[in-house]
């Protein structure tokens, strides 16, 4: 994998699990995802004039752009049911990994992602780590969350592959992001008022800061992903990425959030495998 690719893959995995944790401090998550999404929203697109060129060489770029957004609407939405139901370092697990599981089969059929011995222990040593910070929940509040954080883990999968594909066709990283934010937050928007009703929608989110700091790292992370995501394989890429779990877990001790050793042990599993895939 390129170095380049590769830091800029680790970068967005803290800075993903830096606005994460800021999301969770929010009481209302509905508000405070919509607040994230649509800051990241305008800040990419007000990029968009000063990019060199065409943003969108080509229909197919646009297409599969929109098909990415789809995905992003519903990745917002069962996040935000996962959170409600089990712990940021719980939830993040099993939507990651299971992410990983579906991306590496699909990337070497049918994108021609290569394929060595080496990166099968790595991923192995990843899944392990996340299994490990998953099984390690014990909570009341669980009922239902597994489901839907093994949906959302679709919908990443989901999103993931159609940006390859976008950016494959010349899309450019900041008009690609800006454009699926612009599908997925009307999504995001119908799936709260059928939810809530008009009477309970909320305009502004609680804590307006903390929204609007999580939507700038938010567009920052994904901005930097999708330039990784130009240089390399999607499976590659997004397994280092999502060592964003162990940032999460680190990052959730300022939530009240107490890992076990079980919990660190994953950590360290996720870190290693993620940085062994790198450096094959």
């Amino acid at each position: 994998m390129p170095q380049t690719a590769l830091l800029l893959a680790f970068a967005s995995a803290i800075i993903h699990a830096l606005w994460n944790v800021l999301l969770k401090r929010n009481r209302d998550l509905d508000s405070a995802a919509a607040g994230v999404f649509a800051v990241s929203m305008l800040l990419t697109a007000a990029a968009i004039p000063f990019i060199p060129g065409k943003a969108f060489p080509s229909h197919q770029a646009v297409l599969w752009g929109l098909a990415a957004g789809g995905c992003e609407g519903c990745y917002f939405v069962g996040l935000v049911r996962t959170l409600e139901r089990a712990p940021l370092g719980w939830s993040y697990s099993w939507m990651r990994g299971s992410s990983i599981a579906l991306l590496w089969p699909v990337s070497m059929l049918f994108m021609a992602e290569a394929f060595h011995w080496t990166s099968l222990v790595c991923v192995f040593t990843v899944c392990t780590g996340l299994g490990l910070l998953g099984s390690s929940f014990r909570g009341g509040r669980s009922r239902g969350a597994l489901p839907w954080a093994l949906l959302t883990g679709s919908f990443i999968a989901g999103y993931i592959l159609f940006y390859k594909l976008s950016l494959a066709h010349g899309a450019h990283p900041l008009a690609l992001y800006s454009l699926s934010m612009a599908v997925g937050l009307p999504i995001q928007t119908l799936v709260r008022i059928r939810r809530r009703g008009f009477q309970a929608f909320r305009i502004l989110p609680e804590e307006p800061g903390l929204v609007l700091l999580a939507g700038c790292l938010c567009a920052l992370g994904f901005s930097l992903f999708l330039v990784a995501l130009s240089m390399t394989g999607a499976a590659a890429v997004t397994t280092i990425r999502n060592s964003s779990v162990a940032f999460t877990v680190v990052f959730s001790l300022a939530l009240g959030e107490r890992p076990g050793r079980r919990q660190w042990l994953g950590v360290a599993l996720v870190t290693l495998g993620a940085m062994g895939l790198g450096w094959t």
